[in-house]
């Protein structure tokens, strides 16, 4: 019974080849998904608003939001989740540093696009701030965000220095690390589509000569698909991270590999 198990988890078996030929296709579309994401946000910004500016320029300031939102909590956020997956067969530290990096620049992207939306509130005729669902859902996964951030650094690369003694605990920790990790993608996806509809209502409103939203015109559609694959993102790395497991050959890696 032992030895059919472990044949199973072998490469040469016909199951191991196959799981892994869909889990290498999950990863290629979530790859070209991110990647179109945050390509297909620029483009909207670029060709649709004008660019994008720091100051003085409101429409402007709020597309510098929308590339840094988008760029922080789905594409690099995304890529920190699937750094694992990507690199499994790496030395577990390697792993947590490259987690660390991606996870500091989603922050620094996340935290620069809040400022730029506050300033460009601020330059508007009435500044009115935080009211809207989008912003409380944004507030929100930025404050899960930012604990999570401390939690896993002090947790998973602090406590290392304790190696031995804190193994369990981070043993323990891990799970629930990781499904924090899929809420709050999750929760920034909502946040995301909130905005994209948020902004799609303002911007294509049919008043002083506006396109109207609900006629579908070009920028609508490109809004639409943009949001689209916001959705389809969270589910498909839920998915990988919590349904997908991957194995480094041959078992010389740790427990811990394992559970990540």
């Amino acid at each position: 019974m032992g030895s059919n198990r472990n044949k199973e988890n072998t490469p040469e078996h016909p199951m191991a080849t196959r799981l892994h030929c869909w889990f290498g296709w999950l990863m290629f579309l979530s790859e070209v998904l991110l990647c179109g994401v945050i390509g297909l946000c620029i483009f909207w910004v670029i060709y649709y608003g004008g660019g994008v500016a720091w100051a003085n320029d409101t429409s402007k300031q709020f597309n510098l939001h929308y590339v840094l939102m988008t760029g922080g909590f789905i594409f690099l956020n995304g890529q920190s989740m699937l750094v694992y997956r990507i690199f499994f067969c790496c030395k577990k530290i390697y792993n947590k540093v490259v987690h660390t990096i991606v996870f500091v620049l989603a922050i620094s992207a996340i935290t620069i696009g809040m400022i730029s939306a506050i300033q460009a509130h601020n330059n508007s005729p009435e500044p009115k701030h935080f009211y809207s669902l989008h912003s409380w859902i944004g507030l929100a996964t930025m404050g899960f965000y930012a604990l999570q951030f401390i939690v896993g650094f002090v947790s998973f690369l602090v406590l290392l220095c304790c190696d031995v003694s804190t193994a369990k605990f981070r043993q323990q920790l891990l799970p629930t690390h990781k499904t924090f990790g899929v809420i709050i993608f999750s929760m920034a996806v909502a946040a995301c589509v909130t905005g994209l509809t948020q902004s799609a209502r303002h911007r294509l409103s049919g008043k002083d000569g506006k396109e109207n939203y609900e006629d579908l015109p070009e920028q609508a559609i490109v809004i639409n698909i943009l949001g689209i694959a916001i959705v389809t993102l969270g589910i498909l790395l839920a998915y990988l991270t919590h349904n997908v497991r991957t194995k480094c050959y041959p078992d010389e890696v740790t427990n811990e590999t394992h559970l990540t």
